[in-house]
């Protein structure tokens, strides 16, 4: 049980890693290896958590299509895509929990997943949460699929939106366009994140031409001015993780090789402090990123600008999420994480019983 008041699990600092490095695209088994490679180097240099980007596993698609499409290329395509996918759990999934127990280390692994119902084939966008003792914690699926994406992948249904209590904080996360969900991120908020995960294929600029999406520097790439209100909004540090991949990652045998838009994938990840500044600047070279999180930092951003507190004005505001059918106050999924003690209630029985209250209290705790 974890102390739900202790900011960054009751540590001073925690130390996260972003792997930007390139998978084996579109090959689940090598991609596998790749990344636990990648999980050991950040647990010998003392990682907490490492991140990989979105659908790293086992990449994102690229291409484009449509009904004009030549049939070859799109089957060969669509098998690929769909071989690639996980299955949660499976056997690579037990793989990477094991490496990650292992390697005492927790893991968010951005996933192209394939729906675990045997009748059902669909493909999803998905964050995979696992522990450093090797459980799964949870899954994300990306709600609403951006533009061409809904060719590839099936929307969440948002049972999954949640945050996770761990030994390092409160972890929770959004995928690439999920940040312009304003509502999506205001549940996290007021989950109380610590630490949110914010995965994109790459950074880019939507406005500069002569492709929609062009490789940016910093300028205008909107997913850093998304990440820095996050951070100040929710008081919480974002780990901003982008992809990375070459030419040469691609294989001489894809179908669509030579009509692929990647040239944004080339980085760009950065962590960001509760004060919206960030800790490390856009990085644009493969390789893994590190950086130490202090809790001091969420703690005087709270002093400030208490989101969940004295500046959420919930006798004003009220925020409603659909959980398992059901219209939910999010304030009151959060109470449930805990208990509800009625310390007069306790006392009385307490009393009846010839138990100190004040020991149940702490137990409770």
């Amino acid at each position: 049980m974890f102390n739900k008041h202790a900011v960054l699990g009751g540590r001073d600092r925690v130390k996260v890693a972003i792997a930007q490095i390139a998978p084996r695209y579109l090959d689940k088994v090598a991609s596998i290896e790749v990344a636990i490679a990648a999980i050991k180097e950040a647990s010998l240099n003392e990682a907490d958590l490492v991140v990989f980007p979105e659908v790293w596993l086992s990449g994102y698609p690229y291409w484009t299509e449509g009904w004009d499409s030549k049939l070859p290329e799109w089957i060969g395509g669509r098998v690929r895509f769909y071989d690639s996918a996980l299955v949660i759990p499976g056997k690579e999934v037990a793989q990477l929990a094991e490496v990650a127990k292992a390697s005492d280390i927790h893991l968010v692994m951005g996933c192209n997943e394939l729906d675990s119902r045997a009748n059902i084939q669909t493909v999803y966008n998905t964050l995979l949460y696992i522990g450093r003792n090797g459980q799964i914690l949870g899954r994300h699926r990306k709600l609403m699929p951006t533009f061409s994406e809904r060719l590839y992948w099936g929307s969440g249904d948002g049972n999954d939106l949640e945050i996770y209590e761990t030994d390092i904080g409160r972890i929770g996360g959004l995928i690439c366009g999920e940040h312009l969900i304003t509502s999506a991120r205001g549940a996290l908020i007021s989950m109380g994140e610590h630490i949110h995960i914010a995965v994109f294929p790459g950074s880019f600029a939507l406005h500069t031409g002569p492709q929609l999406e062009e490789p940016d520097h910093g300028e205008a790439f909107w997913g850093y001015s998304t990440a820095r209100s996050h951070a100040m909004e929710a008081g919480a540090f974002v780990i901003q993780a982008c992809g990375y991949i070459e030419s040469k990652d691609i294989p001489s045998d894809f179908q669509y090789k030579n009509q692929m838009n990647f040239s944004y994938a080339h980085g760009g990840s950065s962590v960001i402090s509760p004060l919206g500044v960030p800790i490390v600047e856009p990085r644009f070279d493969p390789g893994i990123i590190y950086a130490d999180l202090e809790a001091n930092m969420i703690k005087a951003v709270k002093a400030i600008v208490d989101s969940n507190g004295h500046y959420s004005r919930q006798d004003v505001f009220k925020l409603l999420m659909k959980k398992n059918g059901e219209w939910r106050d999010v304030q009151d999924l959060v109470a449930e994480d805990g208990l509800n003690l009625d310390y007069e209630k306790l006392s009385r029985s307490a009393e009846s019983s010839e138990v100190d209250v004040t020991g149940i209290i702490k137990k409770a705790d």
